[in-house]
């Protein structure tokens, strides 16, 4: 009933959708720390995915504007497919792409070759986001990363040759055994990059993964709250000073180059998801494709759509994620469009935690928006958390 209900809902929306998101569930290695769904025992099927990705996108693709304003495909590890398989699956994608379209594909330094990144080129994919992590030996060792710093020089040098300007580099600071000196380090090695685009992210320990296990057993120690908070406000002061804008709490980009796709997610806008554990946001409706290939593989070569948890975002529901969401910018909400959208404006709708917030300080309203002071962007999760309460 669930699965029907969503597709029936589906069946309702046409063309309605900017953003497309394909997951590559295959890695070369699973990272210590990642608990994204993927696997890395499923060379064998690597071939039925793709074409299972391509017929889940015949099954759902009509919500899709033409030409699509952005696709991501991510994971897993996209690069990690060989390069006949990669080029298969882009070709498609790059039906729903035009000039103008941000053509995003994720990558691991060590998976970059001259044959991947003239596959990437060639279906027109502009943008690559670069799991760099560090350009620490021990401190990729830490989080298992499979690439090594030289690897990471050598992608960059090999994409910039192939002819891809926009690149963004994720970094994670916050890594057990990291200074405030490293952080620094890295954070020069990747500016001095010229890269188009940084991401950078604290380390979490997620249950179920390798590094949670070490930390449970006293084998490693978490960066405390003070190296942390030191850290994040070093990578605001050091992008701008090297000409990049901060736009998201984690996110800084030079002129023109913030991320189109997640933007989307920040602005709570819809888009379709394809593959296993894909999320789609379609009609007021998120759907989240179940985390197992197989299934997934049976399904989609059965002609039908993949098992989905659903679930209907109305009224308060939506307005607090919204809420959550645009606050992650830098800019905040913009409380026309919000009211617009709601017909009621966010104070209304969010009196006691928004009221509180603005009174210490942790909120700014100006006459257009509101949003995060500066101070209070290292503890936005806390703001965050108090507003989704009050739905």
């Amino acid at each position: 009933m669930l699965e029907h209900f969503c597709k029936q809902n589906h069946s309702q929306v046409s063309r309605s959708v900017g953003a497309l998101y394909v997951h590559v569930p295959f890695c070369v290695r699973k990272c210590r720390y990642c608990d994204f769904y993927s696997q890395t025992d499923g060379q064998a099927a690597k071939q039925r995915y793709v074409a299972a990705a391509i017929g889940e996108l015949k099954l759902k693709g009509d919500v899709l504007a033409a030409p699509a304003a952005s696709i991501f495909v991510g994971g897993g590890t996209p690069t990690s497919l060989e390069p006949d398989l990669l080029d298969e699956l882009l070709a498609q994608l790059h039906r729903y792409a035009d000039g103008e379209t941000e053509f995003t594909v994720e990558a691991n330094p060590g998976t970059i070759d001259t044959a991947t990144a003239d596959v990437l080129v060639r279906n027109g994919v502009n943008r690559v986001s670069l799991g760099v992590q560090s350009f620490d030996a021990k401190l990729l060792d830490v989080l298992g990363r499979i690439h090594t710093p030289q690897q990471t020089h050598e992608a960059l040098r090999i994409l910039r040759g192939a002819g891809v300007g926009n690149i963004s580099l994720d970094l994670i600071y916050g890594i057990p055994g990291q200074s405030l000196e490293m952080w620094s380090r890295d954070l020069d090695e990747a500016l001095a990059a010229d890269t188009e685009h940084l991401s950078a992210y604290a380390l979490s320990f997620e249950e179920n993964t390798p590094l949670w296990d070490d930390l449970e057993a006293d084998r490693v120690s978490p960066v405390n709250d003070e190296l942390q908070r030191a850290m994040y406000y070093h990578l605001i002061e050091t992008t701008a000073s090297r000409g990049l804008e901060q736009y998201e709490i984690s996110n800084f980009a030079r002129a023109g180059r913030r991320c189109k796709h997640n933007i989307t997610y920040w602005l709570n806008k819809g888009y379709l998801g394809v593959g296993p554990a894909a999320a789609s946001y379609i009609g007021g409706r998120r759907s989240v494709n179940a985390p197992d290939l197989q299934d997934y593989l049976e399904r989609i070569e059965a002609g039908t759509p993949p098992q989905a948890e659903c679930e209907q975002l109305v009224g308060r529901s939506e307005m607090g994620e919204t809420l959550m969401l645009q606050l992650r910018l830098t800019e905040g909400v913009k409380i026309a469009s919000f009211t617009k959208r709601f017909a009621v404006s966010p104070t209304e709708a969010f009196p006691r935690s928004i009221g509180r917030y603005l009174q210490s300080g942790a909120l700014v309203e100006t006459k257009t928006h509101i949003r995060l002071s500066r101070e209070h962007f290292f503890t936005a999760d806390t703001v965050l958390a108090d507003i989704l309460a009050e739905v």
